[in-house]
């Protein structure tokens, strides 16, 4: 399942143990800028490459610095993405600078082969002038993707948020809204004994993540959990928002708990 943005895509990948992890491509603009970063830093590697075989004095031959210039061009064209894709694992100096980062469909990091197959295709992709090739292929591919990433099977993805450990250990929370100041003190959910915490932690769990689901698969999610809940109490199939119910659910459970620990003290 793919979710749309504008008329493009965003890229999904889903592993093994039916986790979707979602990635949203480059466009042009942002890849743009990155390319005009990498190749002003290319141009200040040639000309100090020029000033120092210049300076040197040591050749004296203008066949042979042309020679050398020509050999450091070739170095510099081809070998500043390369070694810098192998090196920083999908990213050059300019993606590093917008937060880009190349990796292999599927979502794997890139490896040799992939990086030396897409800037190979970097010259078809220039064609006829200023990668011509590269940005009508761009613009029609949903995933903004170049001749050379369609052949290498790499996608060039904008690098999310950072998230620190501590960040990632806070306890999430699950956002319900308050029983009614009227509401008595007692379960408004016929059975809600009947489920366990296991049931209701389940519960909880996904209405902690939810606003992280997309489209088709919260709904989803949402109503098989209602209908599992429903199931489980006895109660008739609803055509109420699942959520909604799910959130009165976990609001009559805590009741429910209270009451049980007054009458047990």
């Amino acid at each position: 399942m793919s979710v749309t943005t504008n008329r493009f895509e965003l890229y999904r990948v889903e592993t093994p143990e039916g986790i979707t992890i979602t990635y949203t491509p480059a466009g042009l603009a942002s890849r743009s800028l990155a390319a005009m970063f990498d190749y002003t830093v290319m141009l200040v590697l040639f000309v100090t490459g020029l000033v120092t075989i210049m300076v040197s004095g040591s050749v004296a031959d203008e066949d042979v610095v042309g020679a050398l210039l020509a050999l450091l061009a070739f170095a510099i064209n081809w070998g500043y993405y390369v070694i810098f894709e192998l090196v920083w694992n999908g990213q050059t100096p300019g993606k590093r600078l917008l937060r880009l980062r190349v990796i292999r469909e599927g979502g794997r990091p890139v490896d040799g082969a992939a990086v030396v197959v897409r800037n190979l295709m970097r010259a078809i992709d220039f064609l006829p002038f200023g990668y011509g090739v590269g940005m009508l292929t761009v613009f029609v591919d949903r995933y903004h993707r170049r001749l050379g990433d369609l052949t290498a099977g790499t996608v060039v993805v904008r690098e999310g948020q950072l998230i620190t450990l501590s960040e990632m250990i806070q306890p999430m929370h699950a956002h319900v809204s308050p029983r009614a100041p009227d509401a008595p003190p007692t379960p408004l959910l016929p059975n809600v004994e009947r489920l366990t915490s296991a049931d209701v932690a389940l519960v909880v769990e996904f209405l902690q993540c939810r606003d992280a689901l997309f489209g088709d698969a919260r709904v989803s999610l949402a109503h098989q959990f209602a209908a599992v809940i429903r199931q489980r109490l006895s109660l008739p199939p609803s055509d109420s928002h699942p959520e909604q119910f799910l959130e009165h659910v976990v609001r009559e459970y805590e009741v429910a708990q209270a009451m049980m620990a007054r009458q047990s003290g």
